[in-house]
């Protein structure tokens, strides 16, 4: 084949598979065709065309072509597997083509990965494959211990790289490798890390203020700031895990009307993620606020806590539909749209309570906001 005609093959199938991502499913089945009609003998190609064509019959046609060319391909496999095997009246699930889950989640493509020489026999052989097309040969050793223990260290996962991540707004690294992370006990868990790092943020905060000022600490002040500390965490912990289940069902639902079709487990999750994120964030940004407002005494206090609250409101839209797209793969515009009117609806529902509320639960009320842009209040 000529480079030419490699370039194009290459170059169809990656708008291709750009477009099966997005669920342009008729604009990525005219573009593998394409590249088909260049490359009949193209696994990748065929493999994506059975994740967007229409029908059970055409996709198993597809899969067949797949293990035509590489008997070995697992994807492939995995797929007729599914579709054989699917009862009558459940054929609307292999239009979703679960055998694509983890094809290509690295970076490098299957087509760049050079290709490698069967030991046996001599046979070229794709460069992700491990069993030789022709004599099916083991084409590299695998230390299964090694392997092992890669991965255990990989599915550990801290969440100060998603924190950091988030921070930045880089969902690719915040949110795209937490995917397979995906527990309920590990959601738990960020929240309560999340309402962790938040309140010693506010701990740090405060003992600088209280050293940094030339007043004599009272008797008994420690003690009063290390109680402080554990009523708020509980109250952060609690508060943590109550917003996250509703903003992780109102914005599942969300996304359901919208077409999303991710696993409720990752949503769940990825949401959790979000919300601990937002939590050292919103910790950061409070310290931010007082000191400016201690700092600065011409300054407009109530100028700095609008700001504030508008970075924060900020964070908790931005990082909700990051969340969102890496579970849901929808149009990013209608995310940010509904995500931000379910927050100022929120925000909204939030202040009127305030206002409306007698003095004992408006205090209760006004504790979300203290705990978030105060220090400890002993």
């Amino acid at each position: 084949m000529k480079r030419e005609i490699r370039k194009e093959v290459k170059r169809l199938i990656e708008h291709g598979v750009t477009a099966a991502k997005a669920k342009r499913k008729e604009e990525a089945e005219d573009l593998l065709l394409q590249a088909i009609a260049l490359d009949p003998d193209n696994e990748r190609a065929w493999l994506w065309l059975s994740a967007v064509v229409e029908g059970i019959e055409t996709q198993r046609e597809c899969l067949e072509r797949v293990l035509k060319i590489n008997p070995a391909n697992p994807f492939a496999r995995s797929g007729l597997s599914f579709i054989n095997h699917l009862q009558v009246g459940y054929e609307y699930l292999a239009a979703r083509a679960p055998w694509m889950a983890g094809v290509e989640d690295r970076r490098t493509t299957l087509a760049d990965v050079p290709d490698q020489k069967c030991p046996r026999c001599g046979a070229v052989n794709p460069g992700w494959a491990y069993l030789c097309n022709r004599c099916s040969a083991i084409l590299e050793p695998v230390d299964v211990a090694r392997v092992a223990k890669m991965e255990m260290r990989k599915r550990k996962g801290s969440l100060l790289r998603p924190w950091i991540s988030a921070a930045v707004l880089d969902a690719e690294h915040a949110f795209r490798p937490e995917v397979r992370l995906a527990s309920p006990a590990r959601a738990v868990l960020a929240i309560a890390l999340g309402g962790l790092a938040l309140n010693l943020l506010r701990a740090v905060g405060t003992m600088a203020l209280i050293t940094f000022t030339p007043v004599r600490w009272p008797p008994g002040l420690l003690d009063r700031l290390v109680a402080a500390l554990l009523g708020d965490q509980l109250g952060l912990l609690v508060g943590g895990l109550v917003a996250w289940l509703l903003l992780a069902g109102a914005t599942q639902a969300i996304a359901r009307s919208l077409g999303g079709a991710g696993a409720p487990q990752v949503h769940y999750y990825l949401t959790a993620v979000a919300v601990s994120a937002w939590m050292p964030i919103a910790g950061v940004v409070g310290l931010i606020w007082w000191a400016a407002a201690l700092s600065i005494p011409q300054a407009s206090t109530p100028l700095i806590a609008a700001l504030a609250c508008g970075l924060l409101f900020f964070y908790a839209a931005t990082l909700l539909v990051q969340a969102m797209e890496t579970t849901h793969s929808l149009p990013p515009f209608r995310e940010t749209t509904t995500v931000g009117l379910l927050l100022t609806i929120c925000t909204l529902v939030y202040a009127g309570l305030v206002a409306v509320s007698p003095p004992a639960l408006q205090a209760a009320l006004l504790k979300v906001v203290q705990i978030l842009l105060f220090p400890l209040s002993p």
